[in-house]
């Protein structure tokens, strides 16, 4: 029996990056020393890994309001903010009650809104609680009100902050929060983790993409900060030039932000871009479809914490462009490892590609 029974809580079940940083952990945690659970809204990606592992799921956190907080609202309706009060103090106390009844000894926040609910439940409950920080938490990405939130409980509630990067860190460290709480821990990756199991071709059929066709990719979340818009603007800019390229978007949009990419497709469409882009959706063998693209693309609009996609990219010899900002410059050395672009232009990445 484990030493320590530790819950794990992330508002998101899709597989984004900071869920396969999550991923890793659990894979490589003592097992000796934490008994790892995982709170999180509802089955799917997240909870299939967790199950592999012979992790228990807790379904049901946060309530489904709360996963219409945006980083600029707290949510999408006038109903949605007034009753934001009401959705934050149920699922505290929920989530609250798990920790006591499950005797857990430890709570791990690592998403944006799991920081916020995560950490007040964890203080109802009298539980130390340990954010794993995956934001730049500033004016440019969130509301003056979710900046009072993450200020407050990172301040009052969280025994300690593990921010991905050093940008990660000072932006909470700027925002009031005691530096001694703040630390810096670098996602790691291990490297046999993103040996690919299937050849390049292989991967290709699927999509019927040409073997010696140049496949341009970007992977992550679908979300607007991401700048998926900038890489299609800058993927009909090469294909101009290049008329053979082909490119792929791989990942998926989060739980109640399909519609968004539905909007990319038709900017495929307004872009002539039909027959060039693929969208794979979500996809549990990132690694080998990582391993057939020729050039990965970084395309966020707002300073990205750590894109540990890059890091991927550049362990299997794939070149990567980035938009400069964030995390990036503690990973990518412009003109030397990669190439580093202004956030935003898609012209400039074109050229650069």
């Amino acid at each position: 029996m484990a030493e320590y029974r530790m819950l794990v809580v992330n508002h998101a079940v899709e597989t984004g990056g900071a869920e396969r940083v999550l991923i890793r952990l659990l894979e490589s945690l003592d097992r000796g020393l934490f008994e790892p659970a995982l709170a999180c809204p509802r089955e799917g990606p997240l909870t299939v890994e967790a199950e592999k592992l012979g992790i228990e799921a807790h379904l049901g956190y946060p309530s489904p309001r709360l996963l219409e907080v945006k980083r600029r609202s707290v949510g999408n309706s006038g109903a949605g903010v007034l009753l934001y009060p009401y959705d934050l103090a149920r699922t505290v106390r929920g989530l609250a009650r798990l920790i006591r009844r499950g005797g857990f000894d430890l709570v791990y926040t690592n998403s944006a809104k799991a920081d916020i609910y995560g950490s007040l439940a964890g203080w109802v409950a009298g539980r130390p609680v340990v954010w794993r920080l995956h934001d730049i938490v500033t004016a440019e990405a969130f509301s003056r009100f979710n900046m009072f939130l993450f200020k407050s409980c990172a301040s009052l509630f969280a025994s300690r902050v593990l921010a991905v990067s050093g940008a990660a860190s000072e932006a909470l460290v700027a925002l009031g929060v005691p530096r001694r709480k703040v630390r810096t821990l670098y996602n790691g990756i291990d490297l046999a983790s993103v040996k690919p199991e299937r050849g390049r071709e292989s991967v290709r059929v699927e999509w019927d993409i040409e073997a010696n066709a140049p496949l341009v990719g970007m992977v992550g979340r679908l979300v607007d900060w991401k700048g998926p818009d900038v890489f299609l603007r800058a993927a009909a800019a090469i294909a101009r030039e290049l008329s053979g390229a082909r490119f792929m978007l791989v990942g998926d949009a989060t739980f109640g932000e399909k519609s968004y990419v539905d909007e990319l497709k038709g900017m495929c469409a307004d872009l002539g871009l039909e027959e060039k882009v693929v969208f794979t959706g979500f996809r549990s063998d990132v690694a080998e479809i990582m391993a057939s693209l020729d050039l990965l693309v970084h395309a966020s609009v707002l300073p990205d914490p750590l894109p540990t996609v890059l890091i991927e990219a550049m362990a299997l010899g794939i070149p990567v462009i980035a938009a400069a900002g964030g995390g990036v410059g503690e990973i990518v050395e412009d003109g030397v490892t990669g190439l580093v672009v202004p956030p935003g232009d898609a012209e400039g990445m074109a050229v650069a590609a």
